[in-house]
């Protein structure tokens, strides 16, 4: 059998842990002197370990220090044993923070001092020191900024779109705008953090707190666009959204802001941090409408001049045709001037009425009409015919000048034709015009009149007169097409067309 011994350590080796710890240790008597020291405690506080034998712990506190430690003093002798934080006051006069934990010693019952194991806290408190330096920079820069800032919890709103998109809605878009009332349920999700002063006067609220207690009382049906911008960036995965806006305040009046949110790093999963910025921009959007309502009041001007050239050099082409006349003597070239004088007019009309309008992209084609169609019967029949007129056109006929100009030239041949062919010997006669607005830009348009018609057997499509050729090709230029229409005596057109765009 192997003999055993327990290894006891010397006194020596109890020294030599005590002196080689990274922790200070410090023992006092009953009356309060270090009786003990290590080099770790020693050199914490700048003194060598004689230096401190036999001095009070309260030589090396403040007067704040000596109070605290004499109450758990008093605490250590009823046997409790503590763990604070403490302030000691080095040889050269600087702070030292440590932990302490401190144990009091008895013997038979008898208080006879305390030991302590003391922590170097000082570069801990030197980098909490920092960072709340750090923060109080950052709110003060948060705080005191003029830019509104907003500190937002968008996870919500995530879910609530991560929800839709599982459900499978491809258009977010498409679906908040088919019902407002999802924009204000989803906005009402976002959560404010903290906002600063900025933000409390860009929005004319009473105070920071009713602006974090009501900002929800802004979402309303005129937020709509502000909202589904933001929500089309976080269901497409965006880590930033950046558009301007139109925003109205607690005091009911409008503000144009730049808005800009980022999500804060670290929360690009869950949008639980966000920083948002709303810039305003009022005063630079006001600058920019009063520039541009001068340059379109000046725009305004030169193409209400340009109408007006248009149709002086029109009646300039008129009065020369008029006077060409003249010296012809042959009735069938007579008529075919007088034809192209009717057409010419049926433009010339169109850029009168738009020289007189307000509104240069469109012309009111009841009245246009009605310029266009009485003067053209009271051409071609004698003031003793009876020609009934019925023009049926509401006002939300407007047409812009692409669609009014082949639309009129239309009009004119179709009723021309019937003034001198349909109710050629009639002295009493219907002319009848009614044009409806189908929506999507489309219309729909009847016209005839109550004459002899053509003969049975005549084909539209087939017609070799260049009226007629041309109320075919000028249907045609409508995007639209022309029937006839044989349920009633007389001549009879239905024509369907669309309103042509700027650009065709």
């Amino acid at each position: 059998m192997t003999d055993q011994t327990t290894f006891i350590p010397s006194l020596e080796v109890y020294r030599l842990i005590i002196d080689t710890t990274s922790e200070g240790v410090w023992m006092i008597d009953a009356q309060n002197k270090t009786s003990f020291v290590n080099q770790k405690m020693a050199e914490l506080l700048g003194y060598t370990q004689e230096e401190m034998i036999g001095k009070t712990l309260f030589d090396f506190m403040d007067e704040e220090g000596v109070t605290l430690t004499k109450h758990n003093l008093e605490r250590g002798k009823n046997g409790i044993a503590e763990t604070h934080e403490f302030r000691f006051k080095t040889f050269q006069g600087d702070d030292l923070w440590t932990q302490i934990n401190t144990s009091p010693i008895f013997e038979n019952g008898t208080y006879k001092g305390a030991l302590a194991m003391v922590s170097d806290l000082t570069c801990k408190k030197q980098e909490e020191e920092q960072a709340e330096e750090k923060a109080k920079i950052f709110t003060s820069l948060f705080d005191d900024s003029p830019t509104p800032i907003w500190d937002e919890d968008f996870s919500k709103i995530k879910h609530y779109l991560d929800e839709l998109k599982a459900k499978g809605v491809k258009d977010v878009r498409a679906y908040f705008e088919e019902d407002v009332s999802r924009v204000i349920e989803c906005s009402s999700l976002m959560i404010v953090n903290n906002l600063n002063q900025a933000v409390v006067e860009l929005n004319e609220a009473d105070s920071k707190e009713h602006m974090m207690n009501n900002y929800r009382d802004l979402l309303n049906a005129d937020s709509t666009e502000y909202a589904i911008r933001q929500f089309e960036a976080i269901f497409n995965g965006d880590k930033s959204c950046e558009f301007d806006a139109e925003l109205r305040t607690f005091g009911g009046n409008k503000r144009h802001v730049h808005l800009k949110w980022t999500v804060v790093r670290g929360f690009e999963e869950t949008y639980g941090r966000v920083y948002l910025t709303t810039t305003d921009v009022t005063k630079r959007i006001m600058a920019e409408n009063a520039l541009l309502k001068n340059s379109n009041r000046e725009k305004e001007l030169l193409l209400k001049e340009i109408h007006h050239r248009v149709k002086n050099n029109l009646q300039i082409i008129t009065s020369l045709l008029k006077l060409q006349t003249n010296s012809i003597e042959d009735q069938a070239t007579i008529d075919l001037f007088e034809m192209s004088l009717h057409r010419i007019n049926s433009m010339a009309i169109v850029h009168e009425l738009l020289y007189q309008s307000k509104d240069f992209s469109q012309i009111n084609y009841g009245q246009y009409i009605n310029k266009l169609v009485h003067p053209l019967i009271e051409s071609l029949k004698n003031p003793y015919s009876k020609i009934n007129l019925h023009i049926d056109i509401k006002d939300d006929v407007s047409l812009n000048i692409n669609t009014s100009i082949p639309l009129g030239l239309l009009i004119n041949e179709i009723i021309t034709n019937s003034l001198k062919h349909g109710l050629k010997e009639a002295e009493r006669g219907a002319i009848y015009l009614k044009i409806i607005n189908k929506g999507d830009d489309k219309y729909l348009m009847t016209i005839g009149d109550n004459g002899t018609g053509f003969a049975p057997n005549f084909e539209l499509e087939n017609a070799t007169s260049l009226g007629l050729q041309l109320v075919t090709s000028l249907a045609e230029q409508l995007s639209g097409t022309i029937h006839r229409d044989f349920s009633k005596q007389g001549t009879h057109y239905v024509v369907s067309f669309e309103e042509l765009k700027q650009n065709k």
